[in-house]
């Protein structure tokens, strides 16, 4: 049993909930091995790498090469996606991974081991043999479990590309993925390719560096690099000249475009039932015949705002959306011989006139008549709303008609003053672009994306308004000598608006980014694209062409609705404030946008990262799964925020759950570093009416804040916290000043307490040692105000609320800790907080 929280202050009372959570998806448990048998048929492989070894050694003094630091390895892990790969990322041996490739049924780890290190392996395998860990498992099993075999690499698993690789004779250019040696990439350049002029490998002169990688262009034979690689020692990755957007559009002529659609539709797995789940997208029609769109929208669900309109797409930016919608960014299915699954369906609405166009101050209205639309055809479908519409003009973060109805249809609030009276709600998601600044505008990047705004309606709460940010950098300067990418790889996108004149009373906006596409600069002059750096999509006009080129918050919002489809077919009892907080959740920030931060961070510059790229960069992995290092929990959970106490509202109920952390595994870990995620998302009802937006007539219905118990406080100190609100009133009132109470973990949030409050999506990291972790056993949930409870004649403080919490754990995997089963086992039986009221 918990420890109770002795005391709560008497204006609010605590419901104890049972920690009632589901874990997400894990993937499969290691193969159960016979640890004798199974650790020496290991050594024996690794003692054919040592005569391996010997015998390259012999090879390279023969043609009075350069002496070899190192054998590169394939290591092949069983069952896929089990291990992380940075479990094998050994740096105190120097064993490196090179690279890795998802197959159907198994991962392969290609890792570069330097001179004399095999035994490194070997030391794991002999300990997993004989000996145990205190809770009397074999030593290293989460390692060596999934191990299936070493084998020296070749050819086949240095090629990393999604299409098969080339025919042995034919002569073409490739893509060589250097280690870079000793912290010098021109040095790395230059020595790579003298060996390679000895073996009859053209290099080019130029190359482009990455942290710890050099990539240069050489011109070959499959069967020439075959004979190579263990001579060339340090290559790590090949490719082919990726196909990018400019590949199939540029150098593909309409009947080419044809043949690779037509390879991808006979790869097609689409979802044809109607128990699946929908993307409705609201733009200008679509293109219902297009191969790659006609197995996923059936032409019932082909509509438009206005029944004598058409709701075939006569522009060509709904087809674009759809394409994005079902399948990402094409150049990637195109180029892959593999199955392409698209588990979830298309609905369209037309919300465009033949003609001219709609009111601006009839846009909310539009959206609520196209959402009537779908839903007065099938009303229990689950959806994601998709709208790329925004105003031209930029929003100042105060509420618009627009962005408040989309609000007030995310909430399945009525718009009146009436209360629920326990009628359930019609609660829906949304996805919204966040506009794009015009690309004239794109040669004052980055500057010119700090001063122009996300555009209504993205300053919606309720809503995942999506931002742009780019991996897309590549540009054939042989065919554009002249041109220069504006962003650099990770970065915001040049067409992606931002909140950073914002007042800061208003939420952080974008609340994720996506992939959008970069742009080019002429000798000073902003372009759009070349299309490598633009994403590839279907086509309206089938009798031009098939594919086309799109991008901005567009694309980047089209692609989140992809997620939170993929999410709702995985987890259909999840509700939409789930779905966007597990977008929000598994969101990371880049390289490059993590070097925003100084090292010393200031809460302006934390909340300048926030308002540029809201959480970060969207990642379907993280969004969707669990791990056993990485378990992820989601709770969906209600409370009434507000009571009548005589003629006053009061602050009504927390939800205070315990944690389900297994306490003693996580103490023994004692300083090792580990990372708690929270992500809260729920949904207001909105008050748009500019009187005064902190009087009682404030934005929102209510505020949620969530609060964690420090590692040091007891339940008591915690309970007082976390009541902060009430007393800080009943202080003013008596005048009396008391030391304030901080979470005394400030320092390992991220964000904290107060930066992280904004909006009604919250989303925070805390890093600190493992075994103070296992002391913050207690997670609160609690109300702030809103106009439910300050407007009094609104007559709402009896309204109940919802709201999802996400908790994810992440510990090193190389600690062999299995944090999934002990957490799957509390839930399994909740946990009773007793806290008296």
């Amino acid at each position: 049993m918990a420890e109770p929280l002795k005391h709560l202050d008497a204006s609010a009372y605590v419901e104890a909930r049972p920690f009632k959570s589901t874990l997400m998806v894990q993937r499969p448990p290691a193969p159960a091995r016979e640890r004798r048998t199974h650790g020496q048929r290991l050594l024996q492989q690794l003692q054919q790498l040592h005569r391996a070894e010997a015998d390259f050694k012999r090879r390279r003094e023969a043609l009075n090469l350069p002496a070899a630091v190192g054998l590169t390895v394939a290591v092949e892990l069983r069952p896929k996606g089990f291990l992380d790969y940075k479990a094998m990322d050994w740096k105190r041996d120097g064993i490196e991974v090179l690279n890795v490739t998802s197959h159907d049924d198994f991962d392969l780890i290609v890792v570069h081991i330097p001179d004399g290190r095999l035994g490194a392996f070997e030391k794991r395998i002999r300990e997993y043999i004989s000996e145990d860990t205190k809770y009397g498992k074999p030593k290293h099993a989460a390692l060596v479990n999934v191990i299936e075999s070493f084998r020296q690499a070749a050819f086949d698993e240095l090629w990393t590309d999604p299409i098969n690789p080339p025919p042995a004779q034919v002569e073409q250019w490739f893509q060589l993925w250097l280690r870079v040696k000793a912290g010098d990439p021109a040095a790395t350049q230059r020595s790579f390719a003298q060996v390679a002029e000895r073996l009859g490998i053209i290099v080019e002169t130029g190359y482009v560096p990455f942290p710890g990688r050099i990539v240069v262009a050489a011109r070959t034979t499959r069967a020439a690099l075959e004979q190579a690689i263990e001579l060339l020692d340090v290559m790590a990755e090949i490719r082919s000249v990726q196909p990018t957007a400019e590949f199939f559009l540029s150098d593909l002529n309409p009947v080419d475009q044809v043949q690779w659609v037509r390879d991808l539709t006979g790869r097609l797995e689409a979802n044809g039932s109607a128990e699946a789940a929908y993307v409705t997208l609201l733009d200008t029609g679509v293109a219902q015949a297009h191969p790659l769109i006609q197995s996923s929208l059936d032409a019932a669900d082909l509509h438009a705002l206005v029944p004598t309109w058409n709701g075939a797409d006569a522009d060509g930016h709904g087809t674009q959306m759809a394409g994005i919608v079902l399948h990402g960014n094409l150049t990637h299915p195109l180029a892959s011989t593999e199955a392409h699954a698209v588990p979830h369906r298309l609905e369209s609405v037309n919300i465009y006139p033949p003609q001219g166009q709609h009111p601006y101050h009839l846009y909310g209205w539009v959206t609520q008549q196209a959402v009537g639309v779908v839903e007065g055809v099938a009303l229990d479908r689950r959806r994601t709303f998709a709208m790329m519409s925004t105003c031209t003009e930029a929003s100042t973060g105060l509420p618009s008609e627009w962005s408040a109805t989309i609000d007030r249809l995310a909430a399945g609030g009525r718009g009146t003053l009436e209360p629920d009276n326990d009628e359930p709600r019609q609660r829906r998601l949304f996805v919204l672009s966040g506009g794009n600044i015009p690309w004239p505008k794109w040669d004052g990047y980055p500057h010119i994306n700090h001063v122009e705004s996300i555009e209504s309606p993205g300053q919606a709460w309720n809503a995942l308004t999506v931002g742009a940010y780019t991996d897309l950098t590549f540009i054939d300067h042989a065919k554009w000598p002249g041109l220069q990418g504006i962003a650099p790889m990770g970065a915001l996108s040049p067409c992606s608006t931002t909140t950073m004149l914002w007042q800061r009373s208003w939420p952080f906006k974008p609340d994720v980014v996506a992939e959008g596409g970069n742009g080019s600069l002429d000798q000073g002059q902003p372009l759009v694209g070349p299309e490598s750096l633009r994403l590839l999509t279907t086509h309206r006009d089938m009798a031009r062409a098939l594919l086309s080129e799109t991008g901005d918050t567009s694309a980047a919002a089209a692609e989140v609705s992809r997620l939170c489809a993929h999410l709702s077919t995985r987890y259909p009892d999840y509700w939409p404030e789930t779905l966007r907080a597990l977008v929000v959740h598994g969101a990371r920030y880049t390289p490059a946008m993590s070097a925003q931060l100084p090292l010393n961070r200031a809460r302006d510059d934390k909340e300048a990262l926030l308002r540029q790229f809201g959480y970060g960069a969207v990642n379907g992995y993280n969004t969707l799964n669990s791990d056993t290092w990485r378990p992820t929990l989601v709770l969906q959970e209600s409370l009434t925020p507000y009571r009548l106490d005589r003629s006053d509202i009061k602050l009504n109920q927390l939800n205070m759950h315990t944690l389900p952390w297994p306490s003693d595994a996580l103490a023994a870990l004692g300083e090792a570093l580990v990372e708690m995620r929270i992500t809260l998302s729920y949904f207001i009802d909105p008050n748009p009416s500019q009187r005064g937006w902190q009087s009682k007539f404030r934005y929102q219905s209510h505020g949620l804040r969530f609060a964690v118990k420090g590692a040091t406080e007891t339940a008591e100190i915690f309970g007082q916290r976390i009541n902060k609100i009430e007393r800080e009133d009943a202080e003013a009132a008596d005048g009396l000043h008391r030391q304030p109470m901080n979470d005394p973990d400030t320092e390992g949030w991220l964000f904290g307490s107060q930066l992280r409050a904004r909006g009604s999506i919250q989303s925070d990291v805390w890093r600190g040692t493992a075994a103070q972790l296992a002391a913050k056993s207690h997670l609160a949930v609690f109300p702030v105000g809103g106009w439910w409870k300050d407007w009094r004649d609104a007559c709402q403080s009896t309204n109940a609320v919802r709201y999802a919490l996400i908790v994810s754990l992440e510990v090193n995997q190389e600690l062999e800790v299995d944090l999934y089963t002990p957490i799957q086992a509390a839930i399994a039986t909740p946990i009773e907080t007793t806290i008296p009221r």
